[in-house]
């Protein structure tokens, strides 16, 4: 664990080194750490993460996007699920266990050997998704209106469609 050997730094690389794995602790959020501790090895961790799961579903539900906020890393813990502050941080349920059932989930989690569990693959950050960004960015540069924005990013991929696609330098000398 990355945390655990930057305890052994000096206390002014320390204070170097902390806060940029603060920044970049996504990984903390209450969601991942549930979804690691549904598949630990360890009976009374995947335990936890069932009733905190069931806890978060029985919290009623906000309206709108929920906010994705790094919570407060506790460096000197000695395991990840004491990685953050449970008792301070919003818990939400991971979005993949949402289609799964409380029997079902209870079910999963209280099987004797360490469940393998097979999530649906999102791409993330493809070089597609990347064109779609850079698209969108442009129509929200360009126009106004959800209709007008809708309209140049069809046109703009239309456009890319028609064009002739050149794989070598072979196919661009015609």
């Amino acid at each position: 664990m990355m945390i655990q050997n930057s305890r052994y730094l000096t206390d002014e690389l320390k204070a170097i080194v902390d806060p940029v794995i603060q920044r970049n602790s996504y990984f903390s959020h209450p969601e991942n750490l549930l979804l690691s501790m549904m598949t630990d090895e360890r009976p009374s961790i995947r335990e936890l993460a069932l009733r905190r799961i069931l806890k978060a579903r029985d919290q009623p539900k906000r309206k709108g996007v929920r906010q994705f906020r790094v919570p407060p890393l506790n460096f000197d813990c000695t395991d990840y699920t004491a990685m953050i502050d449970w008792s301070t941080v919003s818990v939400t349920e991971p979005p993949i266990t949402m289609s799964i059932s409380d029997d079902d989930l209870r079910e999963f989690i209280r099987e004797p050997t360490t469940p393998v569990v097979t999530f649906n693959r999102y791409p993330c950050h493809t070089q597609a998704v990347e064109r779609c960004i850079k698209v969108v960015t442009e129509a929200s540069q360009s126009v106004c209106g959800e209709n007008r924005r809708d309209g140049f990013i069809r046109t703009r991929l239309e456009s890319r469609a028609k064009m002739p696609v050149f794989e070598t330098k072979r196919d661009f000398n015609m």
